[in-house]
């Protein structure tokens, strides 16, 4: 069988032709093992959250619990919840690629949000970013502390996290307290489908390498008081999205979805490339703006053009934690 790796490096080179935008595609050859590494993990995780989150609507549904405001923000909550509250660094990393994904989404937006953003069941991408983030500093402020700083978030807010992270804990699990039982065991059927596209299959088997449906299903098939025959299926659906279908007891995980966060961090990759290049450019132009007034024996003017240069240089546009 191809390797993981190797997998994901045709996957990641493949992607944006694949979502119709050639202008940033990146061959295999140009990536490295760390960012054929980081984007598979990055699309990987992405695809935990997402089904966490659709797994919280099942919990409300399969237990008609209550939700006082939107449930998408809600159940948001939940999933950042259950896997802060793991405790577990690898789910650490899986929840900060999260708060990641919905900041690049965000970015990728050239227009910024447009009215039926505001209309829709969910927050705006960088406010559900934002959230996660909260729910992250709330929960392990040391630990996620470079992270939040990379980010700008303020100490005032964090402060006003750890409040926020230990409310929503603490509502969430008296919720499904009345709905757990001890030794309970729920039996649930994961189901890869054939994607019926070789670009499409290419993240069909990433997924499954990676259990990430099975993740769901070892998470929720414990301690949880649900009736066996819940489905979790990875398909391909036409669009980038995921479901919880109530009346066929069924999360539907689409592999578009998992294409379309590859190529967000397969531009992201390409953008730190661009940038990391015009840094040298600009660094390459302000020795030789140093040696021509050295020429000219203009000492002052040399450490005015060198300082010039320096504030030229623009941060990063998505605030993200570098990919060493």
């Amino acid at each position: 069988m191809t390797s993981l790796k190797a997998a994901a490096a045709a996957i990641l080179a493949m992607t944006a032709s694949y979502l119709w935008q050639p202008a940033t595609a990146v061959r295999a050859a140009e990536l490295t093992a760390e960012q054929i590494e980081e984007g598979q993990r990055f699309v990987v995780n992405n695809a935990i959250f997402i089904l966490f989150h659709e797994a919280g609507h099942m919990l409300v549904s399969e237990f008609n619990l209550p939700v006082l405001g939107r449930e998408e923000d809600a159940v948001d909550a939940l999933s950042s919840v259950l896997l802060l509250g793991a405790e577990d660094e690898e789910l650490n990393t899986t929840i900060q690629d999260a708060a990641d994904g919905w900041f690049l989404l965000d970015e990728a937006k050239e227009d910024g949000p447009q009215e039926d953003d505001f209309m829709g069941t969910h927050g705006l991408d960088r406010q559900r970013a934002f959230a996660i983030v909260c729910m992250m500093t709330g929960a392990n402020a040391e630990f996620f502390k470079v992270f939040a700083d990379s980010l700008d978030f303020p100490q005032e807010r964090r402060d006003e996290c750890a409040f926020e992270y230990e409310k929503a804990r603490d509502s969430w699990m008296s919720l499904l307290a009345a709905n757990k039982k001890e030794g309970a065991k729920t039996k649930f059927t994961v189901t890869y489908e054939p994607a019926g596209n070789e670009d499409l299959q290419g993240f069909a088997d990433l997924l499954k390498s990676a259990s990430a449906l099975e993740t769901i299903a070892t998470v929720f098939g414990t301690g949880y008081d649900l009736k066996d025959g819940i489905k979790i299926t990875g398909k391909t659906c036409g669009t980038e999205n995921a479901f919880w279908y109530a009346e066929d007891r069924e999360i539907t995980y689409c592999y578009e979805m998992a294409a379309f966060h590859a190529a967000l961090i397969t531009n992201w990759f390409e953008n730190q490339a661009e940038e990391e290049a015009g840094a040298d450019d600009e660094m390459a132009t302000d020795d030789t703006a140093t040696d021509d007034a050295a020429a000219d024996e203009t000492a002052a003017d040399d450490a005015a053009a060198y300082e010039t240069g320096e504030e030229q240089s623009e941060p990063t546009a998505v605030k993200l934690k570098k990919k060493e």
